[in-house]
């Protein structure tokens, strides 16, 4: 009995030993943590925004300096133009490269007289650079000799002060364009004879005023002060 005893007490210890040992493996394979299952995000709903093809992006309208500035040859910078003929008239559109080839590209160029539409392209003419070079020098000569025009300012010497400022913006204004300017200071018939202060401070008025503009006497004083007075004035750059 006691062997037996003993048996029983040494099975018993094996198989506590063995249960302790699978009972403790088995809570370490056992997570400690238990996350929580991760759930997918749904993207935020953007309500009330409009229909992206319903967008229209504004079609840029050319501007007044657009449309001042004069393109040429291959500046012009498009496949197709319409050339105006010597009628006065538009051509059918044509290629520019053909258009290019066909002239003398020493003598002549194609000059751009208007911008591109949405409906055409954009209109041009055929010019020869002499006759260019002609209007050039023609519109030079005519803006040399509309300056080189004699203005005139007649003025009493008893003026009032409104009137004499009015003539002398006028006489200003003349000078700064580049005119020349006869001054003609005088008496008036049945007006009374100005004092010698007045004819002075008349005079000098004139004379601050082409100061004033740079300019000065193309010649000296004709006339006597407080009687009549011819003064002749241009701007010095231009004398």
């Amino acid at each position: 009995m006691k062997h037996i005893r003993g048996l029983l007490s040494t099975t018993q210890a094996l198989r506590r030993t063995f249960t302790t040992d699978a009972t403790q493996f088995s809570l370490l394979r056992r997570p400690i943590f238990h996350p929580h299952p991760v759930h997918a995000l749904n993207p935020p709903v953007v309500r009330n925004l409009p229909q992206l093809r319903f967008l229209r992006i504004p079609r840029r309208q050319p501007t007044a300096q657009d449309e001042s500035q004069q393109f040429k040859d291959e500046q012009i910078g498009v496949p197709h133009i319409q050339l105006v003929n010597e009628e006065g008239h538009l051509d059918p559109p044509t290629r520019l490269r053909d258009v290019l080839n066909s002239i003398n590209r020493a003598e002549e160029f194609v000059l751009q007289v208007s911008p591109p539409l949405s409906d055409r392209p954009p209109v041009c003419k055929i010019m020869n650079k002499a006759a260019i070079r002609e209007y050039e020098r023609n519109k030079a000569k005519a803006a040399k000799a509309l300056k080189s025009q004699l203005k005139q300012i007649e003025l009493n010497w008893c003026i009032s002060n409104n009137d004499l400022s009015h003539r002398m913006k006028q006489l200003a204004s003349f000078l700064e364009k580049g005119r020349k300017v006869e001054v003609l200071l005088t008496l008036k018939k049945r007006k009374r004879a100005p004092t010698m202060e007045e004819a002075q401070n008349t005079y000098n008025r004139v004379m601050e005023v082409a100061d004033e503009a740079n300019a000065g006497l193309v010649k000296p004083m004709e006339g006597v002060l407080g009687k009549q007075v011819l003064i002749i004035l241009k701007r010095k750059d231009l004398m």
